[in-house]
């Protein structure tokens, strides 16, 4: 009995390693999005743009409604507001976002500090004050959703961005 219970748990760490490979790989990858957010049932505000992977940091890129950048790195995220020529430096430390830490975790030991729980496709990333919900299909992310700390649900859809 004791034997089947070890081989049972061992089992279940591989593929829950195995998975959470998966959801790393998900994570180093380029999209295209478009988020709309809610407030109950309404459709408040849409927009799209990029989402760019690199080394250690990432850039997201909005298009529409408004121009803006934002260069996310371990130390700070730099804004920059297009449409009105404005910069904007933010030091990382006055942040706590579970959805930044997950998108700057450049190994899969900084995904396992994360509380990541599975099932099927969906990576749940929970912290204190907020879920995360990614649902997946293969090793791509296909819609991110969450409540904001002001109760607005964002619903972020995704598509490979190629080239």
């Amino acid at each position: 009995m004791r034997i089947c219970l070890i081989l049972f748990l061992s089992a279940s760490f591989n593929i829950y390693a195995d998975e959470l490979d998966v959801f790393f790989e998900a994570l180093n990858k380029n999209y295209l999005f478009n988020e709309i957010v809610y407030e109950k049932e309404l459709a408040i505000q849409k927009s799209n743009g990029e989402i760019i992977k690199k080394m250690n940091q990432f850039e997201v890129h909005i298009k529409q409604p408004f121009k803006e950048s934002y260069y996310v790195s371990e130390t700070e995220i730099d804004h920059i507001d297009h449409d009105l020529d404005q910069k904007q430096t933010i030091p990382m430390d006055s942040i706590n976002s579970p959805l930044i830490r997950a998108f700057l975790s450049s190994t899969k030991k900084h995904l396992d500090k994360l509380d990541i729980e599975i099932i099927d496709n969906l990576y749940l990333l929970t912290t204190e004050t907020q879920t995360i919900e990614f649902l997946t299909k293969g090793n791509q992310i296909k819609k991110i959703i969450f409540l904001d700390n002001l109760g607005y649900r964002h619903e972020i859809t995704l598509s490979l961005k190629h080239g």
